[in-house]
């Protein structure tokens, strides 16, 4: 049953990629996510407070664990989801999701960091495949940050990182807490913090120009990417060890770019298949070598 729930969450996770890279070029990529993020505390927020936990959301955890929260917070809203958003704005959903399908990869040197492994001559050279076809990925129409499509795929790449490190750190709190408090109030303290600077540094007067179409995709962001999405991730952190979980980010990739192929989204080029093919088999040697 949790691989069946991996599975789903992968595929929401793909279409993700597709529906932030329409919204985001229409729609400055801040207001995007203030949106989102509102929409998404909101409803965790009353999740909660359905589910018992009524006002005091904090009550029951560690002070210690407080500031772990908080830490999720600015990984998961401002760092994540904003940088995130601004580099979809440029790259292409197939781009997006072969970069979140280096997530086991980075997992992997975290655990190795913090828990002192040792680092195999199979898990070193699918390191290095593995960021040798992300630098495929990242330079495919060349590798000046003066261009939107590298630029771009930087700011995804470094979204990825703050999202390894939010999972990597998220899952003993998942395991003590559960899926649905931790999701709630990282959700919220990531959307709190973000607040000021969305409504100080965006332009909000473009809001009432915002079509119907963009405000169906940002709801979707908020709903079934922030909510769903988030909860089905963690609750699987819960279940299965942390790399047993990133290990999953390497079907979105496949799910991406047949979904963005289908819709005219994506168009497969040598060094796109060459980079992402050299990106997943690397993934997988971390894995498995």
């Amino acid at each position: 049953m949790i691989y069946f729930i991996l599975f789903f969450q992968q595929f929401l996770a793909s279409t993700t990629h597709i529906v932030a890279q329409d919204v985001t070029v229409a729609v400055d990529p801040g207001i995007v996510l203030l949106f989102r993020a509102l929409t998404a505390s909101t409803l965790l927020f009353l999740i909660l407070v359905v589910k018992g936990k009524g006002l005091s959301l904090f009550r029951g955890i560690e002070k210690s664990d407080r500031m772990k929260l908080l830490v999720l917070g600015i990984l998961n809203v401002p760092i994540n989801q904003f940088l995130y958003l601004e580099g979809m704005r440029y790259t292409t959903p197939a781009n997006g999701a072969l970069l979140y399908g280096m997530t086991p990869a980075f997992v992997f040197l975290l655990a190795l960091t913090v828990h002192r492994e040792r680092l195999s001559m199979w898990k070193t050279f699918g390191i290095v495949i593995a960021f040798c076809g992300v630098a495929l990925i990242m330079a495919e129409h060349g590798a000046s940050l003066e261009l939107d499509h590298t630029r771009g795929n930087v700011l995804v790449l470094i979204a990825v990182i703050a999202w390894s490190l939010f999972t990597f750190l998220g899952q003993p709190l998942v395991r003590k807490y559960g899926a649905l408090r931790v999701t709630g109030l990282n959700m919220i303290i990531g959307t709190l913090i973000y607040l000021p600077f969305a409504l100080t540094l965006f332009d909000t007067q473009s809001i009432p120009a915002i079509n119907t179409l963009h405000w169906e995709e940002i709801l979707y962001l908020g709903i079934i990417a922030s909510v769903i999405n988030y909860l089905l991730w963690f609750y699987a952190l819960g279940k299965l060890e942390t790399t047993k979980v990133a290990i999953f980010q390497n079907l979105q990739p496949v799910m991406t770019v047949i979904m963005a192929l289908i819709l005219g989204k994506a168009f497969l080029t040598t060094q796109l298949l060459a980079g992402g093919s050299l990106a997943m088999f690397g993934v997988l040697l971390v894995q498995f070598g």
